[in-house]
């Protein structure tokens, strides 16, 4: 082979290298381009709210006593306790149904205006509440009125609640989830492209709302009108975070 033909020979294998080289790295190049535009992921939340009508009830009521003498303001408040419990009792409640929530002593001065000099003296207050569960929510108001009469004179609230909570916790957290779907189902149409998977789901803080109700303390125990009471629905509400591959 001549040295001119030799020449030709080898100028041609670095040119048919270099194209190799350049095709290469052009099909390496289009296969990242592909890797990198397969798609993405769609964030949203889903909410849901599940109600129900309660079935149990809650009652904080109690006594409070006054007096200058502590051991006198709390027998006083013992024996209005007592007959508030036993009144509660004839009426066909349990020791179960009818519990303890709180017994508090505390004092404060007080000042004799009419003297002179003026005269401070100390002043003891004894605080008793109950706490009343009833799964018969018609009885309410008659075991308000009654607890009254016996000589309650704090009625600081109702609950009402429902003993089916995890069941409504789990159709919230199911409904929820069902929302998430539907929104992310709605941006990847908008923006033309089809959901793949899940790729992760987050549940957020449920939030579990008793339906509670004020009671105003009605001076008149004697008034024969049944206190009224209308419970509204027991909430549970869900929130989970979910994010979709596309």
């Amino acid at each position: 082979m001549g040295k001119s033909r030799k020449g030709l020979w080898i100028i041609g294998c670095i040119l048919a290298i270099l194209a190799g080289a350049v095709i290469v790295g052009s099909l390496g190049h289009d296969a990242m381009a592909q890797e990198t535009n397969s798609g993405g992921t769609i964030q949203v939340s889903g909410d849901a709210v599940v109600s129900a009508a309660p079935d149990v009830a809650y009652i904080s009521l109690g006594v409070e006593t006054r007096d200058r003498l502590a051991e006198n303001a709390s027998q006083e408040n013992a024996a209005i306790m007592s007959k508030i419990i036993a009144a509660l009792k004839e009426f066909g409640l349990n020791d179960q149904e009818i519990t303890t929530s709180g017994f508090y002593i505390y004092s404060y001065q007080e000042a004799e205006r009419s003297t002179d000099p003026i005269q401070y003296y100390t002043v003891y207050t004894v605080r008793n509440q109950v706490n009343i569960r009833t799964g018969n929510l018609e009885d309410v108001g008659t075991i308000i009125d009654l607890a009254i009469k016996a000589g309650a004179n704090q009625v600081q609230g109702i609950s009402f609640d429902t003993e089916s909570k995890a069941e409504l916790q789990m159709k919230a957290l199911e409904n929820a989830t069902r929302q998430a779907r539907d929104k992310a189902e709605a941006i990847a149409k908008a923006a033309g492209v089809s959901i793949k998977e899940v790729v992760s789901i987050t549940e957020q803080s449920d939030t579990y709302a008793p339906y509670t109700e004020a009671v105003m303390f009605r001076v008149s125990a004697a008034d024969s009108a049944k206190t009224p009471i209308n419970p509204g629905d027991v909430e549970v509400k869900a929130r989970v975070i979910v994010e979709y591959k596309f």
